[in-house]
Order: C-alpha cells, then structure tokens, then sequence
C-alpha cells in the first residue's frame, strides 16, 4: 500500500509502526504459493509480469501500521500475501468511515490510482492484523504495466471492480436511511460469519459506517426491541436472521 515506501527506507515511519524486515522474492520462495490468493493475476502472468514479481521484497508488517496518510506520496506496489488493512476517511472532528478493507486477493484502488496518475491519497489505510506482503517499487511497476499486456488487463480490472464498489458506497450515503444500512451491514457480517456473534462495540460500528455512537445505539436497541439482534457487550448475537433481513429491506427508500 503505500508509506509502505517509508517502511521500505526505513524513513518517516509511523509512530504506531515497529521495525519490518524486508527480503528479496526468488523463484525458490515459490512465488507462486505466495500468491495463490491472486489466481487471476499468477495464471494469466506473461514473463514481463514475472520478471516484476521477482523483484519484489517480502515485508512484515506489525498491526497496528499505519500504512499512508493523505497527501502520502505513493511509491510501491503492494500485494498483500497475509493479514488484512482497513482503509477509512477521517474528519477533523473526529469521526471515522470505512471505504474498504483489503486482504490477499485484492488490491487497494487508491494504492493503484497514486501509482498510475500521481494522485495523492486524501484517505487512511491501516493494518488490523499482522502483515505480509510482497513490495513493488514505482518504476518497476511503470515499466511492467508498459511491457507486459496481462498485468495491464488485471490492473484495469482491478480499478473497474474497486469502483463499482465505491459507487455502491457513495449511493449508501446519499439514498439508504442509517437503519437500512446497519441492518445490511449486520446482514453481511452475519452471512460471512455463518450467524456467529460479530465482536464489535458500538463505536466501531460507527467508525465503519461514517456516523456517530449515539445513533449506533439507538438504531441497534430498536433491533433489540425487535428481537433482530441481542446487544452485549462488545458482541452483537444474531437473534432471529428472518427479521433481521425484513429490517433491511426497502433499501435505497426514504
């Protein structure tokens, strides 16, 4: 991701960040095991794109790493091979959105985005658990993206993929009613974890969805009310799934 080129050098590290080892990637690491998660990328891979994933540098990354901040000048490539980074908007008053979260398998839209046009991150990105990753600088990255076609493909895919997911986003903010989206959100969290309690407070739950506690605790105690959900602390335990999804439906309606 990207002060990732601060890790690397070993310059302007983050305060949250601890020392990080990097190592060269040969062929006998077994690249290819690295990134099984990036099936679409390693089988489709023509030798310019290779020769880049050879030159890359495996990185471990403590949690806790704040990774960039906005207006971070972005030099590296980041293919995440263990662990898992949120990416959120901060306000100066305090309050927190998620945008995205990126596992092995996916790549950061803004990390691409700075890469390709210059842009500078006006977001965060942070780790929530220990990392690992293989590191690409910027010119070996241009030059792959100029040489070799299915690099090329798998980055436009990539950009294409990531913003049909932030419009989703953005349409979230402007049409759904808070209840609606807290609703769906449990909705997911529930589905992903096969109706196993989600281990989140409150004030977590408002830093992914852009609002405020208060509003978090009121929406889920009318959930609660409801017999959706059962509150405790730190936990959220799925109550009844069929009301659940009837409390999300409607969604985009005002």
């Amino acid at each position: 991701m990207s002060a990732i080129s601060s890790l690397v050098d070993h310059e302007q590290v983050s305060t949250s960040a601890q020392p990080c080892q990097a190592e060269s990637v040969s062929p006998n690491l077994h690249l290819k095991g690295l990134l099984f998660k990036y099936p679409t990328l390693i089988e489709n891979a023509d030798e310019a794109c290779w020769d880049m994933l050879n030159q890359a540098k495996l990185m471990n990354v403590p949690a806790g790493t704040v990774l960039f901040h906005e207006a971070m000048e972005c030099k590296h490539l980041m293919l995440i091979v263990e662990g898992q980074v949120r990416v959120y908007k901060d306000s100066s008053e305090g309050r927190e959105v998620t945008l995205y979260r990126v596992a092995p398998g996916q790549l950061c839209v803004h990390n691409l985005n700075n890469l390709v046009n210059g842009l500078a991150y006006p977001i965060m990105a942070q780790t929530e658990t220990d990392m690992q990753g293989l590191v690409i600088p910027r010119p070996i990255f241009h030059k792959t993206l100029e040489d070799s076609a299915s690099f090329r493909t798998y980055v436009l895919r990539t950009l294409t993929e990531r913003l049909s997911h932030m419009v989703d986003l953005v349409s979230g903010f402007a049409f759904d009613r808070l209840d609606l989206r807290i609703a769906c959100w449990l909705n997911h969290e529930f589905e992903i974890g096969c109706g196993k309690p989600i281990k989140i407070t409150h004030s977590e739950l408002a830093q992914e969805l852009g609002t405020t506690r208060e509003m978090v605790s009121r929406i889920l105690k009318e959930f609660e009310h409801k017999r959706c959900v059962q509150l405790a602390r730190g936990k959220i335990h799925l109550q009844c799934r069929h009301t659940l999804k009837l409390a999300s439906q409607g969604k985009g309606k005002k």
